[in-house]
């Protein structure tokens, strides 16, 4: 998520942000289950998040990428051995949807990366499955395939939250390897450990990564804004799911 600040400028999201007697920072409540029909009436929501959050290109086009990376796998599949090959994918906004969060930021008017609403979003355990990615996961795993989830959620205040939100939408993963803090961001490490060490704490060895699914282009083993690799490989081992909301082309410069 990309967002930050302590505002409150909306009745239904109450006070904003206060010091507690402990020196912790205290969030207001929020009630996430309304917030986007309080973006709506205050005229606030701009065009990208709105096109994430209902529009039914949204929906087609995540159902189209996971059905073509399901059909790529499968025939993939066939000649290997179960367990020993993997499909690695990212978590927000590929396989759960946070746009709640997103549309309690705008209400706020919060417009940059505030880690403690995005941990009050996460321990809220409120993000739905997106279009696809549930039937998706459950077909890897049919498969003989291991759903390994490469996210920058942290390891101490998020994982036992993510595996709850997880199994209320019917999505079951086989590793779920976060960042070890805010400064272990580059998942590029994480792919390595995959694919040529194995994964010790999973009792996993090194597997053949048959499929990256992602919304972001660091997502992706090695590639950035600036290399996106071989372009033959999206659609073949890479599948890029559409994200206009936040990402890391937001530090771009216009042209």
């Amino acid at each position: 998520m990309i967002r930050t600040a302590c505002l409150a400028v909306a009745t239904l999201l109450v006070a904003g942000c206060a010091s507690s007697p402990s020196g912790k920072r205290a969030l207001a409540p929020i009630d996430y289950s309304v917030v986007c029909q309080q973006l709506e009436s205050s005229g606030k929501a701009t065009g990208a998040l709105r096109w994430f959050h209902v529009s039914a290109e949204r929906r087609a086009a995540y159902e189209q990428v996971f059905r073509q990376a399901t059909d790529r796998v499968a025939a993939q599949a066939r000649s290997r051995p179960k367990g020993s090959w993997a499909v690695v994918a990212d978590l927000d906004e590929t396989l759960l949807d946070n746009s709640k969060a997103e549309c309690a930021d705008q209400v706020q008017g919060v417009d940059v990366h505030d880690p403690d609403r995005w941990t009050q979003w996460v321990l809220s355990e409120q993000a739905e499955a997106l279009p696809g990615a549930a039937a998706f996961v459950t077909a890897v795993r049919g498969l003989g395939g291991k759903v390994i989830v490469v996210s920058n959620r942290e390891e101490g205040p998020h994982r036992a939250a993510t595996l709850a939100n997880l199994a209320k939408v019917g999505i079951v993963v086989d590793v779920l390897l976060l960042a070890k803090d805010r400064s272990d961001f580059d998942k590029n490490s994480r792919f390595r450990l995959i694919e040529e060490v194995g994964v010790a704490a999973a009792k996993l060895p090194a597997l053949q990564v048959l499929a990256y699914v992602g919304d972001n282009i660091k997502d992706f083993p090695y590639l950035s804004q600036v290399d996106i690799g071989d372009p033959a490989q999206f659609g073949a081992r890479y599948f890029l799911l559409p994200n206009p909301v936040y990402g890391s082309w937001q530090r771009l410069p216009m042209r």
